[in-house]
């Protein structure tokens, strides 16, 4: 198993920071300039979306990169 296999999947990460920051999907798909059918399939894996639209996703719920890349490391920022 490499590391990779074991850090959070990518969408898991963005459903953990929206639900700490006590979002609705629908909240935070308004504020990505997304619907919330999309960023519930980014959530479960069944989409892959650009950097523009992640850095849209991030900054709509004020999640910066690097603690969203510490997330996905799986270090608490």
């Amino acid at each position: 198993m490499t590391d990779f296999d074991r850090d959070p999947p990518f969408g898991a990460v963005l459903r953990r920071l929206r639900q700490d920051r006590g979002l609705t999907i629908e909240e935070a798909a308004k504020r990505g300039d997304v619907t919330a059918n999309y960023l519930g399939d980014v959530e479960r894996g069944q989409r892959n979306p650009t950097l523009k639209v992640v850095a849209r996703i991030l900054a709509g719920m004020r999640v910066s990169w690097s603690e969203f890349a510490a997330h996905l490391e799986g270090v608490e920022p």
